[in-house]
């Protein structure tokens, strides 16, 4: 979730098509800084995670419950440990 506006347009249309719930899982950590290298993604202030909590992300795009992967589960997920 970048700017949280995909999101919360995809959460409506899931329920107004008949969802009763929508749980959403997102496999990375929160994007909280933004990329000067390749992609381009929203400065700082529009990243809707450097702005609020995810408990306000879940209530913002209408979601019934949200959680990312944390920063500490995605290195796991690489299988390396280079600590």
């Amino acid at each position: 979730i970048v700017r949280g506006t995909t999101s919360g347009r995809i959460v409506r249309m899931l329920k107004d098509a008949g969802a009763k719930e929508i749980h959403l899982r997102i496999t990375s950590p929160p994007i909280t800084h933004s990329c000067l290298y390749g992609i381009d993604t929203a400065r700082r202030k529009e990243l809707i995670a450097a702005e609020y909590e995810v408990s306000a992300i879940q209530e913002k795009i209408g979601a019934d419950s949200l959680y990312f992967l944390s920063a500490e589960g995605m290195v796991e997920a690489t299988g390396r440990n280079d600590s």
